[in-house]
């Protein structure tokens, strides 16, 4: 039986309480984007044990592979396909909320069809779909892991799913949770 396990990454060491504008999202995300964990972030014994039993994979952002780190194992593969979808997002500097209600406001446009200074839903599904195949892949020989991210790791769990896989809607909605994928 294949088992593929998707993990939210452990908490980034990124300050997400001050408010921005849309001018200044592409800096936010910059920052994100290169941040480690929190020094007091950390995984469950369970997860450790999970990731040190499987071939491991992440996607090229560092607190994913910090994350991997963090469990004590080496990424078999670093990549960008398993990398967060970049947001659509304005240029506006009149409105200004917390990078969270950015997110949420600039998903629900993105549903729509918007993609403005971001990756287009179609592109994101494509890069899923070619995640699940690279993951179905590797679970051929030994259970695979992937330290992956909030969104980008449902559109996969979705893919998986396409491809036989049973397991939850939402693989994980806080940083080091975790969905189990099964296929016989």
């Amino acid at each position: 039986m294949k088992k593929i396990i998707l993990v939210r990454h452990g908490e980034p060491d990124v300050n997400i309480k001050d408010k921005i504008s849309g001018k200044e999202i592409p800096s936010f995300l910059e920052k994100y984007n290169t941040a480690s964990l929190k020094e007091n972030s950390f995984p469950s014994s369970k997860l450790i044990y999970l990731a040190q039993n499987a071939t491991v994979v992440c996607s090229d952002l560092p607190r994913s592979i910090s994350s991997a780190h963090k469990c004590e194992v080496q990424p078999k593969i670093i990549d960008s396909l398993f990398a967060e979808s970049i947001p659509p997002h304005f240029q506006s500097s009149y409105l200004k909320m917390h990078p969270k209600q950015w997110l949420i406001f600039s998903r629900v446009l993105w549903l729509t069809g918007f993609s403005s200074h971001g990756e287009s839903l179609v592109k994101t599904q494509q890069r899923a779909k070619q995640a699940a195949a690279v993951l179905d892949y590797e679970a051929e020989q030994q259970s695979v892991v992937l330290f992956g991210h909030g969104l980008f790791n449902i559109m996969i769990a979705k893919a998986l799913k396409k491809r036989g896989y049973r397991g939850p809607k939402v693989p994980a909605r806080n940083f080091w949770e975790y969905g189990i994928y099964r296929k016989s």
